[in-house]
C-alpha cells in the first residue's frame, strides 16, 4: 500500500460533495464488515504474509495516532467533548485513547442509542474502590483463543486468553446492559451474543461503533493462577482496530 501526498493549490481543487453520511443502522453494518475482515485477517495461515499485513496495518495506525493526536492539541477547550458526542468520531477517538477524560471520581460513558432510548446521552458512573489484586475464581487460564465467565465480590468479568496473553474485561455489555455469556472470541475481537454488529476489542474495550467496556489489568501469581487488577490504572498496549 502507497501513500502519496499531492500539493494542491486551493485554485485547482475541485468542488467536493458532501459524502459519507449514514444511518446509524448503516453505521453498525459497516463496523461489523469491519470486524469480520480484521478476524479474517487473524486466520492467515502464511506467517510471512500474516507479518507484512499486521506490520502494514502498524504502519497505518501510526501514522493516524501521530496526525490525531496532533490535531486533538489543537482544539480549543469543550470542543472534542462536543465532537465525540457522534458514533463515526466516537469510534476514533476511542480506538486512539483520545476520549474526554472522566470528570473528577465518575467514569463518563457516552451512549448513542435512539433519542428516544436515552436521556442526555452521558451516564456516569462512580469509581471508588481502593487498589487490590484479586484472584479468578477459576482452576486454571482458559485455553488459547477461548474465554471464561467469572463471577467475583468486584462484579462479573470475562477472562479471555489470545495467543498465551490474558485479557480481562466486564461482561455485561454495555450496548445492550446484558450479560455476554455465549459470545465467542475471533483473534482480540469478542462478539457480543446479545445482537449483531455488536463487538469488543478485548485488548482496550473499544466497541465498534463507539463507547466500550472497561478493561482490567491482570498478572499471574507465582502459581500461574491469574489475578485481577481493581482500583488501578489500565493501561492497553495494542494497536487500534
Amino acid at each position: 500500500m502507497r501513500i502519496r501526498a499531492t500539493a494542491m493549490s486551493t485554485d485547482e481543487a475541485p468542488p467536493q460533495n458532501l459524502v459519507g453520511y449514514r444511518t446509524n443502522e448503516e453505521w453498525n453494518d459497516l463496523l461489523a464488515q469491519v470486524g469480520a475482515l480484521i478476524g479474517a485477517l487473524e486466520e492467515i495461515e502464511d506467517e510471512a504474509t500474516k507479518k507484512a499485513v499486521f506490520d502494514a496495518l502498524s504502519a497505518i495506525d501510526t501514522v493516524h495516532r501521530e496526525a490525531l493526536h496532533r490535531l486533538v492539541r489543537l482544539f480549543k477547550e469543550g470542543v472534542l467533548e462536543q465532537v465525540v458526542t457522534d458514533p463515526a468520531i466516537h469510534t476514533l477517538m476511542g480506538m486512539y485513547a483520545l476520549l474526554p477524560e472522566p470528570t473528577a471520581g465518575c467514569q463518563k460513558v457516552y451512549d448513542f442509542l435512539a433519542p428516544e432510548q436515552r436521556d442526555d446521552g452521558v451516564r456516569t458512573e462512580p469509581v471508588t474502590m481502593p487498589a487490590h489484586w484479586s484472584p479468578a475464581p477459576v482452576i486454571a487460564a482458559p485455553e488459547p483463543g477461548s474465554v471464561l465467565f467469572m463471577r467475583m465480590e468486584e462484579g462479573s468479568f470475562a477472562l479471555a486468553n489470545v495467543d498465551g496473553k490474558l485479557f480481562v474485561f466486564d461482561a455485561v455489555c454495555a450496548h445492550h446492559g446484558k450479560l455476554m455469556t455465549g459470545g465467542r472470541l475471533e483473534g482480540v475481537s469478542f462478539i457480543c451474543p446479545n445482537g449483531p454488529g455488536c463487538v469488543y476489542d478485548v485488548r482496550s474495550g473499544a466497541r465498534l461503533g463507539g463507547g466500550g467496556i472497561e478493561c482490567r489489568p491482570v498478572r499471574r501469581d507465582d502459581g500461574g493462577r491469574p489475578l485481577v487488577g481493581f482500583g488501578m490504572p489500565f493501561v492497553p498496549e495494542m494497536p487500534a482496530f
